[in-house]
């Protein structure tokens, strides 16, 4: 059999990244992805500024679409206002590009990849794990799964994974270059959704990603959802180049694990995504980079994996969580005034702004605006809302 320190599953930014930097810390290391890359996915494209310091400062331009450094605010597709960042908030990258690059960089560190290698079953042995694949059993001392929201590694580790939390639909169009002129460097971001989500815009290349994001109870009209928002954005003619949906996962509490053992969950798959703007590749890659250490530091880093990520990156997702209940609270129940005081104090854009940036976190802002004792009970408050929300909206 096949015997390595490290498996990684999943050739997304997470597994990409964790494999070259096990690799690079002297672990025997293989990457298995089940489709062949490169590979088309589900996924708006943006990533944020902050997630290259994390990559080390990575230059992507080489794959990248182009960038972002303004927002563009519209209700039910009717323009409302704009805000630019005096610095570059986010790249734009088709993830078959992005990710094939990440996954280059492991390569080179001295990961084995595998692409068109589906795993079957995972299954524990004596000081190891057994995963079938289609060429053979392969024996790996740790498992890093890196396999999405729906990724079945969770189930096989017996690791509960977080409840799905939103639903998402998302189309590449190939739009006139009159569109592309008018989102170049903008992102819209459409409101009004109820429950609550939202539409986007993301500018690539030679084509716009646009999607909407809201509820999973609402999912089955999501299609509808986006079909109006093309209609809205005059591009209902465009030609479609792919259509996906997906869930997204969020992890709200240290209660919910992301390993056992020697098996760890990254990103997507362990729900650290971000409430707010359901953006997950930025601590996807932050989650790579605590499971690398802790493999390299620890034979059975569960423990240290999860700490570090009670630490580092739980504390963000739940001050996501409470900016994203508060806005669409007010976007919902008072829709003008919050679009007028949105629009007129930049604060909390230039807030967003440095978060995006990687100059600052959302916990960091919330505490700055409303002082550390008080951020506490606010979040404590709105998540009491917001559960009755879930219980009536969600689940």
């Amino acid at each position: 059999m096949d015997a390595w320190d490290a498996v990684v599953i999943g050739a997304g930014p997470a597994g990409a990244n964790a494999a070259r930097r096990l690799a690079d810390g002297g672990a025997s290391t293989l990457l298995l992805e089940q489709q062949r890359l490169p590979r088309y996915k589900a996924c708006g494209g943006g990533v944020p500024a902050r997630t290259l310091q994390l990559l080390g400062d990575l230059d992507i331009s080489a794959v990248s679409e182009g960038h972002v450094d303004t927002i563009d605010v519209s209700r039910f597709g009717q323009h409302q206002f704009r805000k630019t960042s005096d610095r570059l908030l986010a790249w734009m990258v088709m993830r078959d590009r992005f990710d094939q690059f990440l996954t280059e960089r492991a390569a080179a560190s001295g990961a084995q990849v595998r692409d068109a290698t589906a795993v079957q079953s995972i299954a524990p042995a004596e000081s190891c794990y057994e995963i079938e694949t289609p060429t053979g059993i392969v024996r790996a001392r740790h498992v890093v799964a890196a396999d999405g929201a729906t990724g079945p590694t969770a189930r096989w580790l017996q690791i509960p994974s977080a409840k799905t939390r939103s639903a998402a639909y998302e189309v590449e169009v190939a739009a006139p270059p009159r569109a592309l002129d008018h989102w170049r460097r903008t992102a819209n971001v459409d409101i009004g959704y109820r429950p609550w989500g939202y539409g986007w815009v993301f500018p690539k290349a030679g084509a716009l990603s646009i999607g909407v994001v809201t509820s999973p109870r609402h999912g089955r009209g999501i299609r509808k959802h986006t079909d109006r928002y093309l209609s809205r954005l005059g591009l209902a003619e465009a030609s479609v180049l792919n259509v996906r949906g997906h869930p997204i996962r969020y992890r709200r509490s240290t209660n919910e694990p992301v390993a056992a053992e020697r098996a760890l969950l990254l990103g997507d798959a362990a729900g650290l995504a971000d409430e707010f703007t359901a953006e997950g590749i930025a601590y996807a890659v932050h989650s790579a980079n605590l499971a690398a250490a802790a493999v390299l530091a620890d034979d059975r880093p569960a423990e240290s994996y999860t700490a570090m990520v009670d630490g580092e990156i739980q504390p963000e997702l739940n001050a996501a969580r409470t900016v994203s209940r508060l806005y669409y609270w007010c976007v919902t129940k008072w829709p003008w005034l919050a679009l007028r005081t949105s629009k007129h104090v930049n604060y909390l854009w230039r807030a967003f702004f440095r978060v995006m940036r990687g100059e600052s976190t959302y916990l960091a802002e919330l505490t700055r605006w409303i002082g550390p004792r008080f951020a506490g009970r606010l979040g404590a408050t709105v998540d009491e809302l917001g559960n009755e929300r879930d219980r009536r909206w969600t689940f």
